[in-house]
């Protein structure tokens, strides 16, 4: 395969040797990032002097925890800063869901007792929230949780639904072994809860307990032939993307379905990318807008030899795998195609910006990182991968603005902390952002860094499933 980025990446590495992948700290705290962690932190929970129309606080609640952990805070102190920003007029989306993940178990137990349930609702369960859900089951093996389904079950058999509930929390345990997932899959089915049982044993990464459930389920629920193949491929498809699944050491009957077609070998090599790189997701919805599984078994493939093989660092410099992914799906579907499906594509971990940026822009970081750390360096040539309308110009002005010490205006500070990202100072790039003119961009790109730094240290908002949004995790207490 043509990778006409992988020459320069290669110098770039010659410069800057890559270091191994981050392992993950065991006190948050020491990591070198944790100073500008913490004060994107504290950038991303100041509120705005005037609300933006529409205006949502969808960062606060990842800087409250990150600001917890990084910041080794005591019990009463985290409380107190969740508290204050509950009582904002904007609070953050999740952080409902923060408080009850962090509190202790007397706390915890008392905020359940005093929750109100929605309107038309008989539980507080579907109010409370992923992270929240993690705590109950991972601090009482699931004691609470089934015995309020069950309540719920028995006061309104009628509107009593936990598939949604079962599915959701599926994906928050999906990090935990097969044994802690087959315990609670087998309380589940003895209380009942047939829906928390089947997903439950469709996260795990031997099937063979989710096949003969399927033949265990109450008769009134229990697929036909048609349905029952559904079901599996609906699991297989799932499990593909976990780094851990071997399908050859799935039953029969799953390989044989897997075998099929080459869809799932594909998944698989995606589903490693996204390991090592979230935004690499991006392939998924491509291979589901092109059918063309190439994307997955070529250029994830291809990608996933590369961080093997230790040319790639994608903890360290995750921009030299998005730069890598963009060239290979230009060449698997040409460069008319490859713009068409990326310029209105977007998935989470690009906070509201489109694919065809965010690629850009991780791409532009790859080409002037040399530049910017070679004082003696000359400029590289527009790369030819860019976007028509990225101004590449643009940024290497700032490049040698940044290199000679010059001020730079607040309405180009956005595009400097890209730079500034490329030559490894984040702490730098973060200084930009806080006094750039485009608030809104600056603290989306500020959310952003502090999840980059993340990865290089402790990784505490990495998710617990490919597809699954970050949890806040905190241990028994």
């Amino acid at each position: 395969m043509r990778w006409q980025v992988l020459a320069i990446i290669a110098a770039i590495i010659g410069i800057a040797p890559i270091s191994p992948a981050a392992a993950a700290q065991a006190e948050p705290s020491a990591c070198a990032h944790t100073p500008t962690i913490l004060d994107a932190g504290d950038f991303l929970l100041a509120e705005p002097a005037t609300f933006p129309n529409f205006w949502r606080d969808r960062f606060g609640d990842d800087a409250a925890y990150l600001k917890i952990r990084y910041g080794g805070l005591p019990y009463a102190e985290g409380t107190a800063l969740i508290a204050g920003l509950e009582k904002r007029s904007h609070p953050p989306l999740r952080i409902a869901e923060l408080r009850l993940a962090y509190a202790k178990t007397p706390d915890r137990a008392a905020m359940v007792a005093g929750m109100q349930p929605l309107p038309n609702a008989n539980s507080i369960v579907p109010q409370l929230g992923q992270s929240a859900l993690r705590a109950f089951v991972t601090e009482d093996d699931g004691d609470w949780l089934l015995g309020e389904l069950a309540r719920w079950r028995a006061a309104d058999a009628d509107q009593f639904d936990a598939s949604r509930i079962s599915v959701g929390l599926a994906q928050v345990l999906a990090d935990l072994d097969d044994d802690a997932k087959s315990r609670l899959a087998k309380r589940a089915e003895d209380a009942g809860i047939w829906p928390m049982a089947l997903e439950m044993r469709g996260v795990k990464d031997d099937l063979s307990d989710y096949v003969a459930y399927l033949d265990r389920l109450p008769p009134a629920v229990r697929p036909d032939k048609s349905g029952r193949t559904g079901f599996i491929r609906k699991a297989l498809n799932l499990a593909n993307l976990r780094p851990s699944f071997d399908i050859a050491k799935q039953p029969a009957e799953v390989q044989a379905l897997d075998g099929q077609n080459d869809l799932g070998s594909a998944i698989r090599s995606i589903g490693q990318l996204i390991a090592y790189v979230p935004q690499t997701a991006i392939l998924l919805p491509l291979v589901n807008q092109t059918g063309n599984l190439s994307l997955g078994t070529a250029v994830a493939g291809a990608i996933n030899a590369q961080i093997a093989a230790k040319h790639l660092d994608p903890i360290n410099n995750p921009d030299t795998v998005t730069a890598a992914m963009l060239d290979g799906i230009d060449y698997v579907l040409g460069r008319r195609d490859r713009e068409h499906n990326l310029r209105d594509a977007r998935i989470s971990e690009m906070q509201g910006e489109t694919a065809e940026s965010f690629m850009d822009r991780a791409l532009a970081r790859v080409m002037l990182a040399s530049f910017m750390l070679d004082n003696g360096a000359e400029p590289p040539r527009r790369p030819n991968l860019l976007t028509a309308t990225f101004p590449w110009e643009q940024w290497v002005g700032l490049a040698g603005k940044l290199k000679t010490g010059e001020a730079i205006a607040p309405e180009d500070r956005i595009a400097a902390a890209d730079l500034m990202i490329a030559a490894d100072r984040p702490a730098d790039a973060l200084a930009l952002l806080k006094t750039a003119g485009d608030w809104k961009t600056a603290v989306r790109r500020s959310h952003e860094l502090a999840l980059r730094l993340d990865r290089r240290c402790a990784d505490l908002l990495r998710a617990p499933g490919p597809l699954s949004q970050p949890i806040y995790r905190f241990e028994p207490r």
